[in-house]
């Protein structure tokens, strides 16, 4: 169900049926590569929640663009908010979800820079008392790597010729670089919205990583953004996918389509976690 779709006096019955579960899915503005439209994370976790929500059926809030894209205000394109307004945001927004009836709130994460801003965001609905529960997960929990090793143990993909398997393994075996702007998105994004997608660009800017801040993440310093820019100073992260087409989009969307069915389903079933929310108010 699409919140911005519904008439006022549906959302009683759509509460019910929702299981009082709604998916808000968030990623960003931001470049990626010059063959991928600036959309490209949103689009994604939008269309990976509204698909999931055709097949159980959750509510699905309208999405959010603006997030953490820090660092990245170089390139055009670029809409980039301070992270205190983000978290801002999300907790009127979900305040908002939860009067009118939703106690299981899902962030559907779309964008690898908005990690570790959503953890200390879900963390934060902890310190005062709510009758509502906030999770965050990430919508890109299946790419090639895992499409390979599905192929090895024998899953047959009727959406791929043998050119296309043979490119993926090729790809794979060979140590193409992934992360952003790559194989993945480029082919998830070839099924979403093929006309954004300008694959003979794919090569316009280096992808692949200077490694040149390898050396701070060896020592154990995280730091995403600033160390993440510096190895990849044209947003994009991966070996030019030359190969990447609709088909292997279609895979990869399928399987993470079927994994937020998944986590969708459990979490309408289960009410303890409502439950431990409560004995966690009481212990205040």
């Amino acid at each position: 169900m699409l919140w911005q779709n519904l008439r006022e006096e549906e959302f009683y019955d759509a509460v019910e049926k929702c299981g009082k579960v709604c998916i808000v899915p968030i990623g960003c503005i931001e470049m990626h590569g010059q063959h991928l439209p600036v959309g490209t994370d949103t689009m994604t976790c939008q269309y990976i929640a509204e698909k999931a929500a055709e097949i159980e059926p959750v509510m699905v809030a309208p999405a959010i663009w603006y997030a953490d894209v820090q660092g990245l205000t170089t390139w055009k394109g670029t809409i980039n908010f301070s992270i205190p307004l983000i978290l801002e945001m999300l907790t009127e927004l979900c305040a908002e979800i939860a009067r009118n009836g939703f106690k299981k709130i899902v962030l559907l994460n779309g964008h690898g820079g908005n990690i570790s801003m959503l953890h200390t965001f879900v963390r934060s609905t902890m310190k005062d008392k709510k009758d509502y529960v906030v999770m965050t997960r990430n919508d890109f929990c299946y790419e090639v790597k895992h499409l390979v090793q599905d192929l090895d143990r024998g899953e047959v993909f009727p959406e791929l010729t043998p050119e296309d398997i043979a490119y993926v393994r090729d790809f794979v075996a060979s140590g193409g670089e992934r992360g952003h702007a790559c194989i993945n998105e480029t082919s998830v994004m070839m099924k979403i919205s093929p006309d954004t997608v300008r694959l003979d660009r794919c090569d316009a800017v280096e992808g692949r990583s200077n490694h040149k801040a390898d050396y701070l993440y060896n020592v154990g310093f995280k730091e995403c953004t600033r160390f993440w820019s510096i190895n990849q100073p044209n947003s994009y992260h991966g070996t030019a996918p030359y190969g990447a087409n609709e088909r292997i989009g279609e895979v990869i969307l399928k399987k993470r389509i079927a994994a937020q069915v998944e986590a969708c389903r459990a979490l309408k079933k289960d009410d303890q976690i409502l439950e431990w929310n409560e004995a966690w108010n009481r212990a205040w």
